[in-house]
């Protein structure tokens, strides 16, 4: 009877497991779960900054201050002392006027930029974009370096 106690308190807790959303399945590298806790944002892929947050900390290994929201981020960094900048590189933050996103790579002539970010269309994203152009109805307010 303990034996079967045990199993039927378990339960529960697999059928939790078992219906948490996966917001990206093209996401292998699982290492952001080691530092999900320190994150200061919330939301997973369905919040831009979680995920910026996340992608800086995960491929830069910076642990960023919390800028606030999405449209704080490019001028709390530069009072913070980060660099910021109209010009695009690689592993930088991509601001706009309500969204971040995080610039894995920069195209050979710098025209466009290659951007993975969550909040987009409710989760996970990522392509090329142009770089110094606005986004849909998001104007561009440039890159924070995170270096």
């Amino acid at each position: 009877m303990r034996k079967l106690m045990s199993v039927l308190l378990c339960l529960p807790l697999f059928a939790m497991a078992a219906s948490v959303p996966v917001y990206a399945e093209e996401w292998e590298d699982t290492s952001w779960q080691e530092t999900a806790a320190v994150n200061p944002y919330y939301g997973g892929w369905g919040n831009c900054t979680w995920s910026a947050w996340q992608l800086a900390n995960t491929y830069a290994g910076v642990a960023l201050p919390d800028f606030g929201s999405a449209s704080n981020w490019y001028d709390s960094a530069a009072s913070m002392g980060y660099t910021v900048s109209s010009v695009p590189q690689a592993g930088s933050i991509v601001c706009w006027s309500h969204h971040v996103g995080y610039v894995s790579a920069v195209s050979e002539d710098g025209n466009n930029v290659y951007i993975i970010e969550g909040g987009y269309m409710g989760g996970y994203h990522e392509g090329w974009f142009p770089a110094y152009t606005s986004r849909s109805t998001q104007a561009l307010l440039g890159y924070i370096y995170l270096w």
